[in-house]
């Protein structure tokens, strides 16, 4: 394939578009009083980099972004906003059913046993910018089977994703790294390696030694 296109390399021109692509469609935006419910809902340091000093995503990462948004926009996505003091929360419904129930959607490899922490911040966000009391968290497969979850309106849930943007806000204004906050997200974190330093070292330890067991009686 690669003769075909006179040598060039296709797998890159194809990142490179899809790069293009996220980059527009992301609107990551420079106000710090502006501030995305997604981003308060996720990790505080993941946000920052995001808009401060991003790393470009790989492949997998940007087809998951372009299926997902692609995935939302066949939906209403009814664009909200929620004015706090000087901060505004932007945030988007997927769907709002006989004008009662919010209904937000996610493409999931499995069903979670429970909804994730940052998706119950971010819907019931949504319950307040649109004067709800209920939503519901769908996890979509990608063989389209799906699992349901009912949300209940949460006051304190609301003030905890306030205080985490008015948080975000402040440290994009002083330029301040927020504090790591640990979680299994960390692990596949395009920015794992600015959080945790790890130097990989030979050494003589073994398990045998716990146990005041040289490796020859070990055998």
């Amino acid at each position: 394939m690669n003769k075909m296109l006179g040598g060039r390399d296709v797998r890159k021109l194809i990142v490179a578009y899809m790069n293009d692509r996220h980059k527009k469609l992301k609107r990551i935006n420079e106000d710090p009083t502006r501030i995305y419910a997604y981003e308060a809902s996720q990790c505080t340091r993941l946000s920052y980099y995001e808009r401060v000093d991003p790393i470009t995503s790989n492949s997998t990462e940007l087809f998951q972004f372009l299926l997902t948004y692609g995935f939302r926009h066949s939906f209403e996505n009814i664009e909200s906003e929620y004015k706090v003091d000087n901060l505004t929360l932007v945030l988007a419904a997927d769907i709002i059913l006989e004008k009662e129930l919010v209904v937000r959607m996610h493409i999931t490899d499995s069903f979670p046993g429970s909804p994730k922490p940052q998706d119950l911040l971010y819907l019931n966000a949504c319950l307040y910018s649109f004067d709800k009391a209920e939503g519901i968290l769908i996890y979509v497969l990608g063989d389209g089977r799906t699992s349901e979850f009912l949300v209940a309106k949460s006051a304190k849930m609301f003030e905890e994703l306030i205080r985490r943007a008015r948080v975000l806000s402040t440290l994009l204004k002083e330029r301040r790294v927020p504090i790591i906050e640990p979680s299994e997200s960390c692990m596949t974190c395009k920015y794992y390696g600015r959080c945790y330093m790890i130097e990989r070292k030979e050494t003589s330890f073994s398990i045998e030694s716990l146990f005041g067991k040289s490796k020859d009686e070990s055998t």
